[in-house]
């Protein structure tokens, strides 16, 4: 078991979740490039057992308490560090990748990480969304979403789980969900899209022509990965529509520029991590205005990892957010 240094906080980690990124590291598919070993998981809650020297005041924890920590770690004097982008900073390390994260019984939280306490009616696989929810709140944040928006999220995964239900607290005129699972859709429906529709589906628009009178959607979240999406979201919005980048990509897109200028006027934004996100995340969750839970879809024992790296869905299976549980 890690020994705590000044500052710093050792938890028991109750539950660790599983990113397409940690199985993009897993087998190198991603735009990272880390060398092994190193223990991996950057969504995880913990139960403090530890204290170093200082921490209690540092980070108001205590002995007892469940708490999460954001993955990215930033130092000194960094451009971006120093104008409230932390989450951009040249000088940092990330738990789960440079330093080491989740996927273990116990874990260190940094003396210089940012740490939030767990609300008590929050369950360990909710407190473990908390990581993606943050991302998927900040990527809501960039959208600046109105209240007469016809909004469409693309992707129902764990940030597109979370764009929906963080969108939908911002009340737009409609919400509209596009992924191909049909059993996504459906659960879709039930955390606040007004509609849901496969991607190929001729009623996707035809519906959002019905509600723009034609001019297409204001805002388009895309969280899917898929190259495929980011084209179809350039083809809904209408001019000057705001389309919001968050997922990772595995290849270039190949797009005619002219529709972000000459035809569109769009507003691409991109999305990265989670500035200042993790404490609403928590209390969206704590106040019942985020279903954290509903996105844990399945759960597997630490030492169960590489099939849980491996599992992908049944026909027709909702898998959203699989988590890693060292208590079973």
């Amino acid at each position: 078991m890690p020994k705590p240094k000044p500052g710093e906080v050792l938890v028991r980690v109750d539950a660790s979740g599983i990113c397409a990124a940690d199985r993009a590291m897993w087998d190198g598919s991603g735009p990272w490039s880390l060398p092994f070993p190193f223990t991996p998981g950057h969504e995880f809650t913990g139960t403090v057992v530890e204290l170093g020297e200082g921490a209690d005041e540092r980070h108001g924890v205590k002995v007892g308490d469940r708490a999460v920590a954001e993955l990215n770690i930033t130092y000194g004097n960094d451009f971006f560090r120093q104008r409230g982008l932390y989450h951009l900073a040249d000088s940092m390390d990330v738990i789960g990748a440079t330093l080491d994260g989740g996927w273990a019984e116990y874990m260190i939280y940094p003396a210089d990480a940012m740490i939030h306490k767990v609300p008590e009616n929050l369950s360990n696989a909710a407190a473990c969304f908390t990581e993606p929810l943050a991302n998927a709140i900040h990527g809501v944040e960039r959208a600046d979403i109105g209240f007469e928006d016809v909004v469409v999220v693309s992707g129902a995964g764990p940030i597109g789980m979370g764009m929906l239900q963080a969108a939908r607290l911002k009340t737009p005129r409609k919400l509209i969900l596009v992924n191909p699972g049909a059993a996504k859709r459906r659960l879709a429906l039930t955390l606040g899209a007004d509609m849901a529709f496969h991607p190929d589906d001729p009623e996707l628009k035809t519906a959002l022509a019905d509600l723009t009178d034609g001019r297409g959607a204001d805002v388009f979240l895309e969280a899917s990965g898929q190259t495929q999406a980011f084209t179809l979201g350039l083809e809904l919005l209408r001019k000057a529509g705001r389309l919001v980048v968050f997922g990772v990509y595995k290849k270039p897109v190949a797009v005619d520029l002219n529709i972000f200028g000459e035809f569109k006027e769009l507003d691409i934004r991109g999305g990265h991590l989670a500035p200042f996100t993790y404490r609403t995340a928590l209390d969206l969750m704590s106040r019942g205005l985020v279903d954290g839970d509903a996105c844990v879809t399945h759960r597997y024992p630490l030492d169960r990892f590489e099939e849980a790296l491996e599992r992908r869905p049944e026909p027709d299976e909702v898998q959203i957010k699989i988590i890693l549980d060292p208590q079973m």
